[in-house]
């Protein structure tokens, strides 16, 4: 499933080059945002009652790891300082 995989790439890029900016002028005000989205996120993957189908899922699943991959980031640069 070739388009899986790059729907998967593109969400998961997209999100970590939206988030830099972000990541290089705030970190700690990055990581409280990240980590509220990323509560919501994990709750919302297993109440798939609604059927997101596997478009949805991808799209999620990438999201998630985008965002504990800038969340690591944050973590990083907090703790550099």
């Amino acid at each position: 499933m070739a388009w899986q995989r790059e729907k998967y790439q593109e969400t998961l890029e997209g999100l970590s080059g939206f988030f830099e900016e972000c990541l290089e002028q705030d970190p700690h005000g990055t990581l409280q945002q990240i980590e509220g989205e990323l509560k919501a996120l994990y709750i919302r993957l297993d109440q798939d009652w609604t059927g997101r189908g596997p478009v949805g899922d991808t799209v999620q699943t990438a999201t998630i790891a985008a965002l504990e991959r800038v969340r690591a980031q944050c973590l990083t640069r907090i703790d550099a300082r």
